[in-house]
């Protein structure tokens, strides 16, 4: 919201969520607005009572993200001349300091940036690598078997990071503030510190185990986790910042920071070396494009899972079309379902770093492909032949992070970084506070053998030197019919990321509901293996469960969390997942 002084307003919930005012000077607006919510529109259970913190408009500039002081450090560097390009590169590292347990300064990510005026539309790939001694067999005891937990914990879950080289290339190429000014909120929070949140706390606690020596002593206190409200300093982190504000990129390539890593894999058989982080590469290329609701989509291209998600709107698309399926809820169910099936299967099968195998975009994105899909689902569902394979219980996991920003001349950013699982390889570098990734299981390290979010790659995603993992991250940007950004999404949320961006759209967009009802709307998700339709609970009371007997269904709480941003007219409006803790501003 803008008034006169062009004040901008904050809503927080400090005491529900465990945050604590930790912003000298800052102002912080509680007024509830319009909390109620149709009564004919689902929505996850406490969705109504948020709407006052999770929702906001403006005239100018909005922005989402996981965490209050990341979007409080994006919209300072709106306020102070920046563009969205700033706020994103502001917000970024910031959100890297707040949020350890999603994202990193040692992670990837990738990012979409448009600004429509300039004709400019580009996809960043800051993902990380696989080091050159990065072989499957590594990985593989002498059966062949994997070794437990080596992708997960320890220094050779690790891949080569992309973060720190990703946002100042970006920040370079488009910015308009200079780099120690949009990193300095980043280097605030990790020197004085912040308040420990409930989710971090309970982060701490359950990763307390695997947390080497260096971890513990930042992350603990008298030799215990820190706990709800304890404040967390970083200044080991403070310094790499000061370090970056300096030397930008060079830093994490060949300075203090890059020796120090050296210097701990040098106990490890140098499976990270020097090369490695020195001739890191950071992708430039154009966004791929795609049809959702008539409108162009633009997203990430593979090893992002964008295409997938493509392939999964164009299929449902043309599922809509059909005469011959069931109508009402269960077909909406039955047709959304399927869509799903055929994305993540081509996920399972062809998902992959495209420098390194084939991955035949043009024919995912192909409408022939898309009627061919929706062809063979309708005979399947007209002849009652039926597939239920063998299931079990999925775990779920709600780590990485996004961040959504839109300008009112419809410039943006959408983009989604992480460290993968919770607390990436719960390592912290000696004498640096960065967090180890652990995105070397993103990697199939054995065709049919599931990672952390139990999916499964193929050939395609086999762990090789200097390859790129295949990632669920899937940064979006849906066009006007005059190619301005119109709606920039994303989420984290693992494997439910492409599925997350195609409920919160179509509810949106076909629906009809408002962008935060939408986000709020309980979801379905499917990802082909394990053969289940995971349905929120709230869904439980209306769902056509008996309607759908060829479905396993299991009602389980959607973890993954929506950040969008969107233009309604002359004005813009931002939502946070009610799932989470992060929040929209404006101004």
């Amino acid at each position: 919201m803008r008034s006169a002084n062009k004040t901008f307003h904050i809503y927080l919930l400090f005491v529900s969520f465990g945050f604590f005012s930790c912003i000298p000077g800052s102002k912080f607006d509680f007024t509830k607005r319009n909390a109620e919510i149709s009564v004919s529109v689902p929505q996850i259970e406490g969705a109504g009572d948020k709407r006052g913190r999770y929702e906001i408009s403006g005239n100018e500039f909005i922005i989402s993200t996981d965490h209050p002081l990341a979007s409080k450090a994006g919209i300072d560097a709106w306020k102070a001349g920046g563009n969205v390009v700033d706020a994103f590169v502001s917000a970024s590292f910031a959100v890297s300091v707040v949020r350890p347990q999603s994202t990193g300064l040692l992670g990837g990510g990738f990012a979409i940036v448009h600004f429509p005026g300039k004709k400019i539309k580009k996809a960043f790939d800051f993902r990380e690598r696989s080091p050159k001694k990065g072989k499957a067999e590594l990985y593989l005891d002498q059966d062949g078997k994997p070794i437990p937990g080596k992708t997960l914990n320890g220094p050779y879950a690790a891949g080569v990071p992309g973060i720190i080289q990703g946002l100042v290339l970006i920040q370079k190429k488009y910015g308009k503030l200079p780099l120690e000014k949009v990193i300095e909120p980043a280097l605030g929070f990790a020197r004085r510190g912040f308040p420990v949140y409930l989710d971090l706390a309970k982060t701490i606690e359950f990763n307390w185990k695997h947390m080497n020596p260096e971890m513990k002593s930042i992350f603990g206190k008298e030799d215990r986790p820190l706990r709800e409200g304890e404040n967390l300093i970083q200044e080991d982190l403070a310094q790499v910042l000061e370090r970056i504000q300096t030397n930008g990129d060079l830093e994490i390539r060949r300075g203090v920071t890059a020796e120090k890593i050296v210097s701990y894999y040098s106990g490890f058989d140098q499976f990270m070396d020097a090369n490695d982080l020195d001739s890191y590469q950071v992708f430039e290329s154009e966004p791929i494009a795609g049809t959702a609701f008539g409108k162009t989509l633009l997203t990430m291209p593979p090893p992002s899972s964008g295409v997938h998600m493509l392939t999964i709107f164009q299929t449902w698309n043309e599922l809509n079309l059909k005469k011959n399926l069931p109508a009402g809820e269960t077909g909406k169910i039955i047709n959304l379902t399927e869509a799903m099936r055929v994305g993540y299967r081509d996920r399972a099968d062809f998902g992959g770093d495209p420098r390194f195998t084939n991955v035949d975009v043009a024919k995912f994105l192909s409408v022939d492909y898309a009627k061919s899909e929706a062809n063979e689902i309708e005979k399947k569902i007209v002849s009652g032949a039926w597939a239920n394979g063998s299931s079990s219980l999925k775990q779920e996991s709600y780590n990485t992070t996004h961040i959504s920003i839109l300008d009112k001349e419809g410039n943006a950013v959408s983009s989604t970084q992480s460290v993968n699982g919770s607390l990436g390889a719960k390592v912290v570098v000696p004498g640096t506070g960065l967090i180890l990734n652990n995105t070397m299981d993103d990697f199939s390290v054995a065709p049919g053998v599931p990672n952390l979010y139990k999916l499964v790659g193929s050939e395609a995603n086999k762990i090789a030197p200097g390859k790129t993992p295949l990632s669920s991250m899937s940064p979006s940007i849906l066009l006007d019919e005059n190619g301005k950004s119109e709606i920039v999404i994303g989420a984290p949320g693992g494997s439910q990321i492409p599925t997350t961006i195609i409920n919160t759209l179509i509810r949106y967009k076909k629906d009809g509901y408002s962008l935060y009802e939408s986000a709020s709307y309980p979801r379905l998700h499917h990802q082909f293996q394990p053969d289940i339709l995971f349905v929120e609970p709230e869904l439980k009371s209306v769902f056509p469960e008996a309607n759908l007997p060829f479905y396993k269904v299991q009602y389980i709480r959607h973890w993954a969390k929506v950040f969008a941003v969107a233009r309604e007219g002359d004005k813009l409006i931002g939502v946070s997942d009610p799932r989470g803790e992060g929040i929209p501003l404006s101004f």
